[in-house]
């Protein structure tokens, strides 16, 4: 069976996963990535502080006509979909057999795929990690075809240099693509195809494509290349710790029989026929260069788990064809890994929809206990209330403490802006400018995580609590939020004890 009838004849588990998208899209508001890439498509210019462009160019169709938490999802489902009809096509170019077994009436591919917990969420969250991964895949088979041949026509370089191009307006490790293409290419065919027209053609059609980004670092003193040399130095010791502890997460958001399935497409690799062994080369090229970077970042303690997303599915093939292996000769433990998967990417929906376990006990002023699924809910109340005490009582401004607390409130109250107090020079000073001594503010302050009122030296002078919003979701009180009216600031501190 074709990749393409596998697609459009969607099987069970494609269905239920794109079901549970779209419940979970309806009853959970925005996380903060997605409400800061919304702002993006709001606030729409050549490029940003944090990111390249095309996440918010791309979102803004989305944002004018499909006003809503569900239609801002509606871009990262259908990603969601493309990226797992080009992943069934690039297993089926790699290992054709692949495609024709089948575990529990599935395609290996369709299982490591879906029941990714990680990917899972990747596919209702939209992200330019989203993005790369439909990129990624469109990139390995480009490369893959056109190093099978030395007859290679010009579209297809432009193709590819166009992918490349727009991986590099959506996040700025698609770099990482690159690196993979160059090493496929090299070991299909030495340097010879350097001395090609077509590979300079898509350097050039590539390069166009990521002018935006260069103009926009050369208007704003490269803030952004610097902010994210900064940000991958993470801090000043590097621990191996640290490592283990972002490898064994790895484990576990994209699949506890990830790394053994991939171990299993590769252990025979001496035995494959060559175009098999070929195959398995691009998957790694393409796979490990980025596995590598981000582990290494990691003891730096500033990589999150998603950064490595499209690496991962670049291995995914392997994954595919180790878990077709494992079902043969290990079929209990197999079924028993794939089980455990879909059980995970089942608790976290759960999680999501129930916003997590335990209650807010704490009084107004007071913090609660962490509850990571409480973040989920009260965020637009949050806000409309905000701007509704604003106009009450004749604040300029809306302020929160720390930029992670700033997306959710600025886009659920677009337009008022939003002043961060424990600003770093991020997008937010270039969207709203910094707190100017003539601001009057309502500060949301968020009891998962509470801060102390901004009132030391050169912070606020006067900081006076007006009201509190309980979070009650399904019966039960799982957050707070306590609104405070500031005024009189007198200079600018850059950290606060939260």
């Amino acid at each position: 069976m074709s990749s393409r009838h596998s697609l459009w004849r969607l099987n069970w588990l494609v269905t239920s996963i794109i079901v549970l998208h779209l419940v979970l899209a309806v009853a959970t508001g925005l996380s903060p990535d997605e409400a800061h890439y919304a702002l993006y498509a709001y606030y729409l210019d050549w490029s940003y502080y944090d990111h390249p462009p095309l996440v918010g160019w791309l979102q803004w169709p989305f944002v004018q006509f499909l006003n809503s938490d569900l239609g801002l999802r509606t871009l990262p489902m259908l990603l969601w979909l493309i990226s797992l009809g080009t992943l069934l096509q690039l297993v089926d170019e790699l290992f054709p057999y692949v495609g024709r077994i089948r575990i529990w009436h599935t395609r290996p591919d369709v299982l490591v795929f879906s029941l990714s917990p990680m990917l899972f969420l990747l596919g209702m969250a939209w992200v330019p990690d989203t993005l790369l991964l439909a990129l990624t895949c469109r990139v390995m088979l480009l490369t893959w075809r056109l190093a099978k041949t030395t007859d290679q026509a010009t579209r297809d370089w432009c193709e590819l240099g166009f992918y490349l191009g727009l991986a590099g307006l959506s996040k700025y490790t698609a770099v990482l693509l690159a690196v993979g293409v160059v090493l496929s290419l090299t070991q299909h065919q030495g340097l010879a195809w350097l001395k090609r027209r077509g590979p300079w053609l898509a350097f050039c059609v590539a390069a166009l494509c990521i002018v935006p980004v260069i103009y926009w670092n050369i208007s704003h003193d490269w803030a952004s290349l610097r902010y994210q040399i900064d940000h991958a130095h993470g801090s000043n010791h590097w621990r191996g710790d640290r490592v283990l502890s972002y490898f064994l997460i790895l484990l576990l958001v994209y699949g506890a029989g990830l790394l053994w399935w991939i171990w299993q497409g590769t252990s025979k690799a001496s035995g494959f026929l060559k175009v098999e062994l070929s195959a398995t080369r691009l998957c790694l090229y393409f796979g490990l260069p980025g596995l590598a970077l981000f582990l290494y970042l990691s003891g730096g303690g500033r990589t999150l788990p998603h950064w490595p997303a499209n690496s991962v599915l670049a291995l995914l093939p392997l994954a595919a064809l180790g878990c077709a292996r494992a079902d043969t000769a290990y079929r209990s433990s197999t079924r028993a890994l794939l089980g455990f998967q879909l059980f995970g990417t089942a608790l976290v929906s759960a999680l999501m929809l129930s916003a997590g376990i335990g209650k807010d006990n704490a009084l107004p002023g007071q913090s609660t206990a962490t509850n990571p699924f409480a973040d989920l809910h009260g965020w637009s109340l949050a806000a409309t209330h905000a701007s509704r005490l604003a106009e009450q009582e004749g604040a300029n401004s809306l302020a929160v403490m720390n930029w992670t607390l700033a997306s959710r409130i600025a886009w659920y109250a677009r337009p008022m802006s939003v002043k961060v107090i424990n600003s770093h020079k991020d997008q937010f000073d270039i969207w709203f400018g910094p707190v100017l001594n003539t601001d009057k503010v309502i500060l949301v302050n968020w009891s998962v995580m509470h801060f102390a009122p901004p009132t030391q030296a050169q912070q606020f002078s006067r900081c006076t609590p007006i009201d509190s919003l309980p979070v009650v979701h399904l019966g039960r009180q799982i957050a707070h939020f306590d609104f405070l009216l500031c005024d009189g600031w007198q200079g600018h501190k850059e950290s606060s004890t939260p």
